[in-house]
């Protein structure tokens, strides 16, 4: 009863350390990005005037911001989806008993545990143009006569990062969705084989309804992390070939760390948190609320 009462009490204080942190980790960088986008900041200058929304008006009409834009938009719309169905049928498979489930469960788990940029070394090996494993698999089967330049084709460079990046953010998805299945009434299970429903039949009618909320969630975290990816391409194709594969956010770092300009790269940063702010939002408002708090 007191431990209550004092929650009612003091709400604020119960909560300020949480509130510290969202303010120095996030508030402050973005306020501090949104104040640097309004001036000219170029190391290689000594004075950093004031130039209001020219940063702003020079992205706009940089031809490289389209096209990065362009890449980002498909990149999320695909890896997210994609993402989130995958991951759903992992943690139905993870569910299921059977021989070394606790063996597979770890290793489903281990791409999460590698940093962004190693796993995009590890897919460097896979789909490289000269000693790639894929590669050297296909010709040995007699698939391919000559190497396949994966990551100097345009389209096949965009495969090869979505694949990459799916394969990084499946483990944490599942684990997601692995907690939602649990959470759903074998009884409706049993009442849907009664009624004579086969595998597909329950997993549109029972599955997915009962963990439509974690699914929203999930898909909305993937889009997030699509729009804002950066490490996998960084060290599987660094952008290439041309700008196939550069994404927005690792424009924002080719340049500030790169062009040494970071006044626009802070603009880029603040278009691009509200780009993903608009893209959630609009989701939320296009979902029914019933779905929402279904969990």
């Amino acid at each position: 009863m007191s431990s209550k009462l004092e929650l009612t009490r003091y709400p604020l204080q119960w909560l300020f350390p949480v509130l510290i942190l969202v303010i120095v980790f996030t508030i402050y960088p973005f306020a501090y990005a949104i104040y640097n986008s309004f001036f000219q900041i170029l190391l290689v200058l000594p004075t950093t005037p004031f130039i209001g929304l020219k940063n702003y008006m020079r992205v706009v009409v940089s031809p490289y911001f389209w096209e990065s834009l362009v890449n980002t938009l498909i990149f999320a719309a695909v890896t997210a989806p994609v993402t989130v169905i995958i991951s759903l049928g992992v943690a139905r498979l993870l569910l299921t008993k059977f021989v070394g489930r606790g063996a597979v469960r770890a290793l489903v788990l281990l791409p999460w545990a590698i940093p962004g940029s190693v796993a995009g070394i590890l897919w460097l090996w896979i789909f490289h143009g000269q000693f790639g494993v894929l590669n050297a698999l296909l010709y040995s089967l007699g698939i391919i006569r000559t190497y396949i330049q994966f990551l100097k084709d345009p389209l096949l460079a965009k495969i090869c990062v979505m694949i990459a990046h799916v394969w990084t953010q499946v483990p944490f998805a599942s684990v997601l969705l692995m907690a939602a299945l649990t959470t759903i009434n074998k009884e409706l299970y049993e009442a849907a084989e009664v009624d004579g429903a086969g595998s597909f039949r329950r997993l549109i009618s029972v599955t997915i309804p009962s963990a439509a909320g974690m699914l929203i969630i999930a898909l909305i975290y993937e889009l997030i992390i699509g729009i804002t990816a950066y490490d996998v391409v960084y060290s599987l194709t660094g952008g290439g070939p041309g700008g196939a594969t550069t994404l927005l956010s690792y424009y924002i770092w080719k340049e500030s760390f790169t062009q040494l300009n970071f006044g626009t790269g802070s603009a880029l940063g603040v278009l691009v948190a509200l780009l993903t702010l608009a893209l959630i939002t609009t989701i939320l408002k296009v979902i029914p609320n019933q779905i929402m708090v279904k969990e």
